[in-house]
Parts: structure tokens; sequence; C-alpha cells
């Protein structure tokens, strides 16, 4: 899970970058070894979360860096596992 927020929601560089990404076809929503599922805006508080399937920190950071760097977006990114890979690793610690 990526939860991000911008320094400024009310600035002009930003929203749009936002509209021309979504309307550009989002072409960084996936990528070898990043997935991204799903993407909630929070316009009320000028950030949101994505939810992304990804191998590494790595390919978070390539698909964060236009934003955190070139908009001053702060991200951050908590890992999670899926139910399958809670369970086998359940199992797998008991067993």
């Amino acid at each position: 899970m990526i939860q991000w927020c911008a320094p400024d929601p009310t600035n002009e560089n930003y929203t749009k970058a936002i509209v021309d990404y979504i309307k550009g076809g989002k072409p960084m929503d996936e990528f070898a070894g990043f997935k991204l599922l799903a993407r909630q805006i929070h316009p009320q508080t000028g950030g949101g979360v994505l939810l992304v399937e990804a191998d590494n920190l790595a390919v978070v950071q390539k698909h964060t860096y236009p934003w955190t760097k070139g908009l001053g977006v702060t991200a951050t990114t908590t890992p999670g596992l899926s139910d399958q890979e809670y369970v086998e690793l359940e199992e797998s610690m008991t067993s």
C-alpha cells in the first residue's frame, strides 16, 4: 500500500499532473515487477492510496519517483501480504 500526500493540494501543477497522467493512459501503472491494483484519490486531503503488487521496493520507487521528486509528494509504503501469502506463511511457520 502506498499512501501519498501533496505538499499543496491546490497547486495547479499537481492537479494537472494527475489529470494528465490518468488521461494519458496511466503508463506507469504496470511494468516488469509492478502492477497497480487500485487507486483512490482523496482531493479533500491532497493525497490518496494505491494498492499495488510489487517485486521489491525499487520498483515502487520507480513508480513514485516522478511524483516525489518532481512535485514534492510524500509517499509512505506499507508492505503487506495477500490472503494466500499469509496462509502459506502461517502454515510454514507452524508445521
